[in-house]
């Protein structure tokens, strides 16, 4: 059951959503771009262990939901084909990135172990830090909404 919440980072009360599941409940705010998941509480060993291999602006930027004692995270959306979404910057200047798949040409595939297509993080696209749908709507995950451009 999915439902709409108020998001505790950035206070939108439109496009925050709860997926509750049988076990655990997971929530994605495409308003401010942060998530999380009921598993991630605070200080659990879980929550730690993965902050091992999270990148380092990502923890630096996480929020403390008192409320529901769990921690949100700047989301890192990766769609294979359709691109990827990230944090760039520093904890007190960064944005969202949008890097595209491109083509490799065959003369400089061996550049890259072989592979034909590559994520373009040299020319992603800049979304301000509160701008994270655009970043969406340009991936093409996120429809325009009643009103939007």
């Amino acid at each position: 059951m999915e439902r709409v919440i108020d998001c505790p980072c950035c206070k939108d009360s439109d496009s925050c959503f709860e997926e509750v599941q049988p076990d655990f409940s997971s929530f994605m705010c495409f308003a401010c771009g942060f998530m999380s998941d009921s598993r991630f509480k605070r200080d659990s060993l879980q929550t730690i262990e993965n902050e091992k291999s999270t990148p380092k602006l990502v923890t630096d930027l996480k929020f403390e939901d008192e409320e529901r004692d769990i921690i949100w995270y700047p989301s890192v959306i990766n769609m294979g084909q359709m691109g990827m979404i990230f944090p760039e910057g520093h904890p007190t200047s960064w944005n969202w990135k949008y890097a595209q798949v491109i083509d490799i040409p065959e003369s400089e595939q061996q550049l890259f172990d072989g592979h034909k297509q590559r994520l373009d993080i040299e020319n992603a696209e800049t979304f301000h830090k509160d701008d994270f749908m655009s970043a969406c709507k340009k991936m093409g995950i996120t429809e325009n909404l009643k009103g939007d451009k």
